[in-house]
């Protein structure tokens, strides 16, 4: 295999004039550590401000230099100074390179016992690798260029044997939940080192055992929630770092299973699906869930995660008409007004009755501050459709106002108050009234200002 010349020019061509000399300095302060050269693949640790050394990476070509990594968080034009040490390296010091494929070479002709002592020693000296050679362990054959999904199913078969082949009571299955958990810490201990694919195999196969295992248990709470930890994980490891080849196939797969889990399941894979369509490229999901929604044990979620795709994807349209139809008045009120068709917004408010929660959280929209006096607007239609809300909604805006301490805001709440107390008379809550504004009253006893505001109330 022949490697490339690379010259101080190509070097300069891939970075700044500032990078350039930073990575000189570098290289002359001798901070690139232990470089090694597999393939073409060319690799060290290059002590940065940090105190954990940064993982440098350059992939050659014979012609040259292909690609660069670097796990600092440099995002500027080119490549950083790290990178730039070491290809400095590579030019001007080949001797301080450590060839792979030589030590391979070398130790294939020794015997088994001399190679077993060399990886002892080796797990002596630097156990962070340990978690990594589990993995490679794990393996029955390891092809030469492995496909990380097909991993899912040697961890699939481990985790397979932790449950046992028995019916799990409580005790027994807290027992199995301890020894789940360590492949969690396992998997939270590879992203450490920077093997966040690994990690992602590992809570993967977590997930679908656990959730294809769940009726060999009594059924408890203690199955969901250990998978719902387990997506949280998932999701967070993606939006840290959101470059993954594998992610596309992991959706499409994890997608799959929500159709034939248990209904508690349901939710939680659509909910980490849903995150991972808002930060990945994932493939288009959109047809298997069209195609698959009748067969849904809670059609709701995959409603909600198709919305999300046609979010993501901008079917405006496609979004709006699904909504409708499936009942989804929140989200259909929402974006009708993100796109600014208010008159068909006010009219859906009209037509569908929505939770608290669900109509506070139009108030905080971005929209409702665009839109004139859409407080006011939304509140004189829920006093004649649903008072009972109303009175809640009320309640929450009084509060918000009171918060920011200023006259305005405080005339504001005056109103609101004569309002409020209108409302409640008219659905002959006077009791309840006056209870309200005397825990109010309490509760602000220290602002003179808004107490003046409203004495005559």
């Amino acid at each position: 295999m022949q490697l490339p010349l690379i010259t101080q020019d190509q070097i300069l061509e891939r970075c700044t004039e500032q990078s350039f000399d930073r990575g000189l300095a570098y290289y002359n302060d001798g901070m690139i550590g232990n470089p090694v050269l597999q393939g073409y693949t060319l690799s060290a640790n290059c002590q940065g401000t940090e105190d954990i050394p940064y993982a440098v990476s350059v992939e050659l070509m014979p012609t040259g230099i292909a690609t660069t990594h670097c796990s600092c968080p440099y995002d500027w034009d080119g490549d950083c100074k790290h990178i730039v040490a070491l290809l400095l390296t590579y030019r001007h010091d080949p001797d301080l390179i450590c060839s792979v494929d030589a030590l391979l070479a070398e130790l294939e002709a020794k015997p088994k016992s001399n190679l077993l002592h060399v990886i002892s020693e080796l797990l002596k000296r630097a156990p962070e690798l340990a978690p990594i050679a589990q993995i490679l362990t794990d393996i029955h054959e390891a092809p030469p260029c492995p496909d990380q999904l097909l991993f899912v199913e040697v961890y699939k078969e481990r985790i397979d044997y932790i449950f046992g082949n028995s019916f799990l009571e409580q005790h027994k299955l807290r027992n199995v939940l301890i020894q789940l958990e360590r492949l969690v810490q396992h998997a939270e201990s590879l992203v450490k080192l920077g093997e966040t694919d690994f990690a992602l195999v590992i809570l993967h196969a977590l997930i679908h055992q656990s959730i294809v295992r769940y009726p060999d248990t009594l059924q408890k709470d203690e199955l969901p929630r250990f998978v719902k930890e387990c997506t949280k994980t998932f999701a967070q490891i993606t939006s840290d770092t959101q470059q993954f080849s594998e992610i596309p196939t992991h959706c499409s797969m994890l997608l799959q299973l929500s159709f034939e889990v248990e209904k508690v399941f349901v939710p939680i894979l659509t909910h980490l699906l849903e995150q991972l369509c808002l930060t990945q490229d994932t493939v288009d999901l959109q047809a298997t869930i069209e195609r698959r929604l009748d067969e849904s044990l809670d059609r709701q979620a995959h409603v909600q995660l198709l919305l999300a795709e046609y979010h993501r994807a901008g079917q405006t349209e496609d979004y709006l008409n699904l909504a409708r139809c499936e009942g989804e008045g929140y989200r259909l009120i929402h974006a009708l007004f993100t796109h600014q068709h208010d008159t068909a917004a006010w009219k859906a408010i009209e037509e569908f009755s929505l939770s608290a929660n669900e109509y506070v959280g139009l108030l905080r929209s971005p929209f409702a501050e665009r839109t004139p006096e859409f407080t006011n607007k939304l509140l004189v239609l829920l006093r004649y459709h649903n008072p009972d809300i109303a009175v809640m909604l009320y309640q929450d805006i009084i509060e918000q106002k009171t918060l920011k301490r200023r006259r305005e805001n405080y005339e504001n709440v005056s109103d609101y108050l004569s309002e409020l107390k209108t409302l409640y008379c008219s659905l002959d809550q006077e009791n309840e009234w006056t209870v309200y504004l005397a825990g109010f009253r309490e509760r602000h006893s220290s602002k003179r200002v808004l107490l003046q505001l409203i004495s005559d109330i």
